[in-house]
């Protein structure tokens, strides 16, 4: 039985806080800023028609709060030593777990409760129809999945040993399962079977049984059939209009399931998380730990590490080196935080992630191999490079200094000659330059093992990739120490780098939406507006853009797509959501902001601004 003291502990901490009013504030915009049903949609909807913005404003909004509020949750403690102290009386390990789980999703039942009630309210005047019975049943089940998600990321910061690895694993969990339909099916199934999901695939009700396996699919299955709606792994809104779309009339064909099956399918989440979390969390050392076993082992086994490391970077980082001609005071900062990370195993992973990545892609198709010859392996490790490669540096900047705050490390720093603004520059290079070197040596390695199949790589193209390679890691770098000095806490730290790739990630909806709201023109995905500002608003993110250059460096036409997607949409007869401007304007270059050296100086400006903003923060914030 969890411990009634800690979980009314839990909750107290938050509730007095400024979080519920924060979580209400973005569930009440969220729901505001949703499709709203069309009056077809609103006669099939009838009484359920008030629910409809509160069905997607908790299916999203919940998961990433969660995010927020429990990556730390055990590891807080662990680290903190507070842990101790609490399981020092009666208190189990597994009753802490527990304890936290009921303490912080009641924290946050009570917003998300409260933004329903004020959303539906306002609705069921707008429509001028409500279901109290429908209202009970969905306030019960936005209930258990408030706590399905509450304890799904607590298990797995009870899992973890650090904070870095709870945001790094609760951020893989988090997106994976809130992309699960849009991105992360798609890949394991592909994966697995080997054949690209779509309208003539084999094992099409597998496919759609596999639909309904995240948290966030069973949710929204359940409310549907709540609602009275087609039963599926949608929300409300887009399962009756996809079937208006595909008959005329409301379909009546039955899902592969039952969709009673969808509590089994919202339930297992939490237990297999708890389950895991509490089993690791037993038979592990209170203190929180900086390294994975198998690393500490390879270490201890390989002394001369260290030393092939210096002798391989004295003459870049080492005193009276390269960087110490530069001007500044950074040098020392800088080279004390490549020093640091180059020994870690995080940058390695990305750089052998990027490799990997890039080798299982250089076999595309024959017409991206024939438009693009020796330039096949840049263009495989366009995507690598730009999402593996991002992520990883973002995990590895998004703690430089709030935790030098946390631990005092930051008061020995500003007490020498450095600067705040030197501050700044030194970790965003000294990390940008850890990373550089594994992600550099990376796409080296790939071209080279390309040769005997694609011929070598032009020196000239290959020297501009690399780089642009160099800068853009600066630029992320730069993006996570912003986010680190402006941002106190890690845990706020660490959701806002979920958000921020989970954007990314769905940019194509989000771009969507802020054209339609900017011009007031509905956009239709595979047939895109003649507007200029259209494509613009499709490179904005720092994440597009660099396919906007590297696609100018091997010479393939203008767009934010990676190089292979763009030679597939210059294809007959193929349609897909990506905007090539040379099909849609006649020319690469339609207005002057859509010239590739624009967009390299839009990263620019990704570097720049965040990095002020930052300054700004640290030198009027306390140094504590």
């Amino acid at each position: 039985m969890p411990s009634i003291s800690v979980t009314r502990t839990e909750c107290r901490r938050y509730l007095r806080g400024k979080t519920p009013w924060i979580v209400g504030l973005c569930f009440i915009l969220f729901s505001r800023l949703v499709v709203q049903p069309e009056p077809p949609e609103l006669q099939i909807l009838g009484g359920a028609a008030p629910l409809v913005s509160a069905q997607i404003a908790t299916t999203i909004v919940v998961p990433f709060v969660t995010a927020v509020i429990g990556f730390r949750a055990i590891t807080r403690e662990r680290e903190s030593g507070t842990a101790r102290l609490i399981l020092g009386t009666k208190t189990t390990r597994s009753q802490l777990v527990l304890s936290v789980v009921l303490g912080r999703g009641t924290a946050l039942f009570a917003p998300i409760a409260a933004g329903t009630v004020l959303v539906v309210s306002y609705d069921a005047f707008q429509y001028g129809q409500f279901s109290p019975l429908l209202f009970l049943g969905f306030l019960a089940l936005t209930t258990i999945y408030v706590y399905v998600w509450m304890a799904l990321i607590v298990g797995l910061s009870a899992a973890s040993s650090s904070t870095t690895r709870a945001v790094i694993l609760g951020t893989i969990v988090t997106l994976a399962l809130t992309l699960w339909n849009d991105v992360t099916l798609a890949v394991l199934w592909q994966l697995t079977t080997g054949t690209t999901p779509g309208p003539q695939m084999d094992h099409q009700t597998a496919f759609q049984i596999a639909g309904w396996l995240s948290p966030l699919s069973a949710f929204q299955v359940l409310t549907n059939w709540l609602l009275g709606v087609p039963v599926g792994p949608g929300n409300a809104v887009a399962q009756i209009s996809n079937a208006l779309t595909e008959t005329g009339e409301l379909a009546t064909t039955s899902p592969p399931l039952s969709a009673w099956w969808g509590f089994g399918v919202l339930l297992s989440w939490p237990m297999l998380s708890l389950l895991g979390g509490i089993t690791v969390f037993q038979r592990s050392d209170l203190a929180a730990r900086s390294q994975l076993k198998i690393f500490r082992t390879l270490q201890r086994v390989s002394p001369s590490l260290s030393r092939v490391e210096s002798r391989l970077f004295t003459r870049l980082t080492g005193n009276g080196g390269l960087i110490d001609a530069l001007p500044g005071s950074w040098q020392p900062l800088a080279r004390r935080e490549f020093q640091r990370l180059i020994r870690t195993p995080l940058v390695w992973c990305v750089g052998i992630l990027v490799f990997v990545a890039g080798i299982l892609s250089l076999s595309p198709a024959m017409y991206v191999q024939d438009a693009l010859g020796s330039r096949v392996p840049l263009a495989a490790l366009q995507r690598p490079l730009t999402f593996i490669g991002a992520i990883g540096v973002l995990f590895g900047t998004f703690r430089s200094v709030n935790h030098e705050r946390d631990t005092g490390a930051i008061r020995f720093t500003a007490g020498t000659a450095i600067s705040r603004m030197g501050t700044l520059i030194g970790f965003t290079l000294g990390r940008a330059g850890a990373f550089a070197v594994p992600i550099v040596g990376a796409i080296v390695l790939t071209c080279l093992l390309a040769v005997p199949q694609y011929g070598i790589v032009p020196l000239g193209i290959l020297a501009g990739f690399l780089v642009f390679a160099v800068f853009f890691v600066t630029v992320i770098a730069g993006i996570g120490v912003s986010i680190s000095t402006i941002f106190q806490s890690q845990a706020i730290a660490g959701f806002t780098i979920l958000v921020f790739v989970g954007v990314q990630i769905a940019w194509f909806t989000v771009s969507n939406t802020i054209y339609s709201l900017i011009t007031g023109v509905s956009v239709n995905g595979l047939n895109p507006p003649s507007d200029p500002l259209y494509l613009f608003l499709r490179w904005v993110p720092p994440l597009r853009l660099p396919n906007v250059v590297t696609n100018a460096i091997i010479e393939v036409p203008n767009s934010a797509a990676p190089a292979s997607s763009v030679i597939g949409e210059l294809q007959p007869n193929q349609f897909s959501n990506i905007v090539v401007a040379r099909l849609v304007h006649g020319t690469d270059v339609p207005a002057w902001y859509l010239h590739p050296s624009v967009a390299l100086g839009q990263l620019l400006l990704w570097l720049i601004l965040p990095l002020g903003v930052a300054l700004w923060v640290y030198r009027t914030r306390n140094i504590d």
